[in-house]
This record gives C-alpha cells, structure tokens and sequence, in this order.
C-alpha cells in the first residue's frame, strides 16, 4: 500500500529539518488521497497557487486511487512566488523524484497546472519516469503574449477568488475595479465592502495572494512550450470556453479531447463535477476514448 500521510505538515517524519530551516520544496506535497495501490496522481495547481481545489475531485477517484496535491511558491507566505512555468515544472518534479523515488506517476493540472504538468511530463519522461496519463482541465495552449494591465490582472484575480467560494459579484468587482485608477490596494480594501465578501479575506492577505496569482500570470504570458510530448494527454475542456485543440494537438500528437458542461470554476461542482471525475477515471485506467463533444 502506498501512504504518502508522512507527507502532511501535520505529521513531520522524525528526520524533518529544525523549524528555522528554509522550506523544502517537497513541503509543497501534500497528500489530497494519502493511500492506495493504484498509480498517484499528481494534481498541480492553478493561477491561485491552492492545491485544495482537487479536494473534491480526489474524494471521486476512489479510495484506492492516491492523489497529491503541489502548493505553488509564496502561497503560505513563507517563499517567494515563481513567475516561470520551466521554473515551477523543474522544482515540481525535482520534489516528486525525492517523494516519489520509484514507479509510474500520472498528472493533472487545471488551467496552469496544465502547462506545468505539460512541462514536467516532458522533464520527468527524458529523467527515466515514467508518466502514465497527462490530463489537462480547461487549459489554454501555450502562445507568449504580453501581460494585461495591473488594473486587468487583479480584476481577474478577484474574480477568481470570488468564483472559488461560490459569490456572484462580476459587476460590482468591475466596477470597483473601474473606479480604482490603477491602485491595486485601494482596489482590494474597498471589495472588502462588498456583501457576503467574508471578513477574513482582508486588504492584507489579499495582496499576498494575488503577488502568487499575478507571478502565474505572468509565468502563463512567457511561457513557450520547448517542444511536444509524445505519451497519452487528455484534455478535459469547459464547454463555454475556446477549444486550443488545433495548438494542443500540434504539441501533443497523442491527444483526446472531452467537453464537460460549463464555465472554467463551475466544471468543479454538482454534476459537472461528477462528469469530470469520471472523464479522469477513464483516462486514469486507459479506456478507449469516450469522444468528442
């Protein structure tokens, strides 16, 4: 049986450096499903830089299905945030060799954890890993772009912290995010304002998670892919978002495309949900491809 719960801040093996030691990037490892025997599946984060997003889609996979979670840089505080996916995918797979010293592994990553593990994928197959299934959820290819505006960027930050708990409150963060004139921390101290906005998510905590967010960002706008990956890649879209299918397959001749129901947060809950767990049991195990829609 494979455990993976000595990975857990919560429980420290016996040979865990003193608490003044620097973090170690396996400490970004943390076990979402600790145990089973089938194949781990490694779930990179997305622009947020939380790993907890997987949480419910792990609970679906099944008890015998081990799945870990990676933690980006700087989202705890205590490291400094990495704005290059080459950067994330060498330490992240640097972390997983030392975690995980033998085996196969497959990986999964949601909108930039999708060009992370697209990246390691590559690292880990050229290190003698072997990498069973990459699945990609609603990730767009990689084309170098320049970055949007700050005002945009942190708009776009507050939406996505808004959709991960659930509040509908486009309007009013674009219209505090209109009126700002480019004051980033004006801007985060008046959605404090907002009704339900909670209490806890304050000026201060926001800004330390939106310097994560706007490093992937930008680690998303520079990032162009070295080359194609020949093993088996699904990719797991939103139905209301722009297929990158004709880019993807060019970069990943082996590619299977499946839609689920939805916008790029709401494919994470009910039914949606659901569909998505199953479309990764399914590339998980190798079954034939269910086709496209």
């Amino acid at each position: 049986m494979t455990d993976f719960s000595a990975s857990s801040s919560d429980a420290p093996p016996s040979n865990s450096p003193p608490a003044d030691a620097p973090p170690s990037d396996t400490d970004l490892i943390v076990p979402l499903n600790p145990s089973g025997t089938a194949t781990p599946l490694v779930c990179v984060h997305e622009s947020a830089g939380s790993a907890f997003s997987y949480l419910p889609l792990a609970h679906l996979l099944g008890d015998d299905r081990p799945v870990l979670g990676i933690e980006a840089p700087g989202f705890d505080g205590e490291q400094a945030p990495v704005s290059s996916v080459p950067e994330l995918s060498a330490r992240y797979a640097a972390a997983l060799r030392e975690v995980l010293p033998g085996g196969a592994v497959h990986l999964l990553g949601w909108s930039l954890g999708g060009l992370v593990v697209f990246d390691m994928a590559r690292r880990l197959t050229a290190a003698g890993v072997e990498v069973g299934r990459v699945v990609l959820v609603d990730t767009s290819p990689p084309y170098p772009c320049p970055m949007p505006p700050e005002t945009e960027v942190a708009r776009r930050f507050l939406h996505d912290v808004a959709a991960s708990l659930g509040l509908d409150l486009p309007a009013e963060i674009d219209a505090l995010a209109a009126g700002c004139d480019g004051d980033v921390d004006a801007l985060f101290r008046e959605v404090g304002h907002l009704d339900p906005w909670p209490p806890e998510l304050d000026a201060e905590l926001l800004g330390t998670r939106y310097a994560v967010f706007r490093a992937h960002v930008l680690a998303a706008h520079t990032y162009e892919a070295p080359g194609r990956y020949d093993g088996p890649v699904w990719h797991l879209t939103a139905s209301k978002s722009p297929s990158g299918e004709g880019r993807w397959a060019e970069l990943a001749p082996d590619l299977k495309e499946h839609a689920v129901p939805g916008d790029h947060h709401s494919i994470w809950h009910g039914d949606a949900l659901r569909q998505l767990a199953a479309l990764t049991r399914s590339a998980l195990a190798g079954s034939p491809h269910p086709g496209k829609s």
